[in-house]
């Protein structure tokens, strides 16, 4: 390359570099300029209380933002407007009500502790209210069962001696005693699992969409165990044991005894007996000019599933 070009492109290399700089030179000092005038600027404060006592928790109608109309040069207000300043007012330092569970600070916007607070240097023009309210609520503490959703189909053959274990079976939760005290239970995520012929174990969550926001959960999560085993159908013939026969009466069934099928593991099947179960037909159930008494399976074995009695009713006869 002849030498005069080379020139030329060192030239407006250079060039280049002199207009980048006084480009940033400029845009910086611009930027001074801007930031050195003053603004006014409205800001939402969040509100943060401190030394709530640990059984006391801050009612949702307490105040918790704040709107601030502050006055003052760029640099000041910058980190105010870019990020939500936040300000910590100690409840100990409250006024209290004749009601031990209302406070009350009052906002002055000439305070210099305001702008301590808030690490401001500028002027607070305005506050969008000069009275704060803060209303506490007891903080509850209780233990309530799980409840596990489920839809489990087992493989041809097989089952499952205590269906779902959790562990733990039961959870903390705490907030305002007022909405604690309207939660009874919790439950899982949905469990459902098909063609199931193995032991099975699974994390699942709790689920905590359907509870109110303030309210806290441990743990929220559990763990879900399956014990699978091979099943095979069972039965047994049980007599009938009737109930409530009047005195003056004597009253005879047929037949004397109902079968009850089962399905049970088979390392259970030779544990059960007939002497596991009681079926009784009550004579005080029986409905007007019927022939029949209603068989009820109160007692059986925990072992067993899918028990079913093979009839329902037995035909009794009244001898006097």
């Amino acid at each position: 390359m002849p030498k005069t070009k080379l020139n030329r492109f060192s030239l407006k290399r250079n060039n280049v570099k002199t207009f980048l700089f006084f480009l940033i030179f400029t845009s910086i000092l611009w930027l001074f300029i801007q930031f050195s005038k003053n603004y006014t600027q409205e800001v939402e404060v969040d509100i943060e209380y401190t030394n709530i006592p640990n059984d006391r928790i801050l009612h949702e109608d307490s105040d918790q933002t704040l709107k601030l109309t502050l006055n003052g040069n760029g640099f000041r207000l910058i980190n105010h407007t870019w990020s939500k300043p936040r300000l910590e007012l100690d409840i100990t330092s409250a006024v209290e009500t004749e009601s031990s569970n209302d406070y009350y600070f009052y906002v002055d916007k000439a305070n210099q502790s305001l702008k301590n607070k808030l690490n401001f240097k500028g002027r607070i023009l305005s506050v969008q209210k000069d009275t704060l309210k803060v209303k506490l609520d007891i903080n509850l503490e209780k233990k309530i069962p799980i409840r596990i959703s489920k839809k489990l189909l087992y493989a041809p053959g097989y089952g499952s001696d205590k269906g779902v274990v959790l562990s733990p079976d039961s959870i903390t939760i705490s907030g305002p005693k007022r909405i604690i005290d309207t939660i009874s239970y919790v439950v899982t995520e949905n469990l459902e699992l098909e063609g199931l012929n193995t032991d099975y174990n699974t994390t699942l969550s709790i689920k905590t969409d359907s509870l109110p926001s303030r309210i806290g959960v441990v743990p929220k999560e559990i763990e879900a165990n399956i014990l699978v085993s091979k099943f095979t159908e069972g039965s047994q013939e049980i007599p009938i044991t009737l109930m409530n026969i009047p005195e003056d009466k004597e009253v005879k069934i047929f037949p004397k005894e109902v079968k009850v099928v089962y399905r049970v593991g088979l390392d259970k099947y030779n544990e059960i007996s007939l002497r596991d179960f009681r079926v009784i037909a009550d004579y005080n159930k029986v409905s007007a000019d019927s022939p029949f008494l209603i068989l009820e399976l109160v007692d059986m074995p925990t072992s067993i599933h899918d028990v079913r009695l093979q009839d329902k009713q037995v035909q009794f006869v009244i001898l006097n």
